[in-house]
Parts: structure tokens; sequence; C-alpha cells
């Protein structure tokens, strides 16, 4: 629960740093937790743990404000969902309703097709 959290703060975070140039952008979290997977990975290997940012005795506007300045870094494209096109239609194919509705019984065919040589 706190992981969906944070991502949706972020999610939001970002949107708003974008707001002014990109009024729709729809974050995807998908693309937002693989943007962050790869950072972070790159970041524990080149920074030792103490040499990495402590947030826990900032004042939240100020964490607010390093966030939208981050927030700014990045790409939008790289982070907007993917839309998908409407589906095709295709039209079904016709059958006349009492042709679709008989019957014949699977003796009779069977029967019927020994009879043909």
């Amino acid at each position: 629960m706190l992981a969906y959290n944070v991502l949706a703060l972020l999610k939001r975070v970002i949107e708003k740093a974008h707001e002014a140039t990109h009024p729709e952008l729809d974050v995807s979290t998908f693309h937002l937790t693989v943007e962050i997977n790869s950072g972070y990975e790159a970041m524990a290997l080149a920074l030792p743990p103490e040499h990495l940012p402590q947030v826990g005795d900032v004042q939240p506007c100020q964490l607010m404000e390093r966030l939208l300045l981050l927030a700014a870094r990045l790409k939008p494209r790289q982070l907007t969902t993917s839309k998908r096109a409407p589906k095709p239609q295709v039209p079904k194919g016709f059958v006349d309703g009492s042709l679709a509705r008989s019957h014949v019984a699977t003796a009779r065919v069977i029967k019927a097709g020994r009879a043909t040589p």
C-alpha cells in the first residue's frame, strides 16, 4: 500500500510539473516504475549509502519543491500512457435464418455420404 501511495504522489508531482507544457499528460504507472527502477539501480551502484540524500527531517513544503524540481527534469513523453486505437469493426457474415436453425441428424449425413461414390 505504501509503494502505491508513493507512486501516486510521484505521478501527480510529474503531472503538476509539466502542467504548463503538457496539460493532458497522463503518466503511466508502469513507465514510471521502470524509470525509478533503472535510476535506483544505477544510483545504488554509484553512490555509497552515506552519500544518498536524507529526507527524514525535511519540511513537507521543501520536499514538495524538491520533487517538483526533479520532476521538471523528466521527459514527459517517456512516461505517458500508451493509447490504443479502437478495434476495427468486422462485419459479421450473413446466414439465412431457416438454414441456421435447420437440423439434420448425423446418421442421415453419414448415410448420404456413403451413398455417393
